[in-house]
């Protein structure tokens, strides 16, 4: 795959970015959850990584690019929280 947006259909799809950072998006009912495992040699550790938190915003994601995502805030008075990640390198749908 080459892109992936927020009204693909139900399912689960991958990315990993350059820092190889994997990459969970969860499409379900027109809800969208993003879960995050960072690569233990390079990766930072980032807030809720191997957890769903939601994704708020309608996004596009394109190999070659970074993914910019709105997501659920840690703060209740926030509106949202940006994760801008490194290019993306790969896309695929999981079964």
């Amino acid at each position: 795959m080459e892109a992936l947006e927020y009204n693909f259909p139900d399912g689960t799809y991958k990315f990993i970015t350059m820092s190889r950072s994997v990459y969970t998006i969860i499409i379900k009912n027109s809800q969208v959850f993003l879960n995050r495992k960072r690569d233990e040699l390079r990766g930072k550790e980032l807030r809720m990584d191997t957890e769903n938190i939601e994704v708020l915003n309608p996004f596009r994601i394109e190999v070659g690019q970074p993914a910019i995502l709105a997501l659920q805030p840690l703060n209740p008075e926030a509106a949202f929280t940006t994760r801008i990640t490194t290019p993306v390198v790969k896309i695929s749908q999981e079964n």
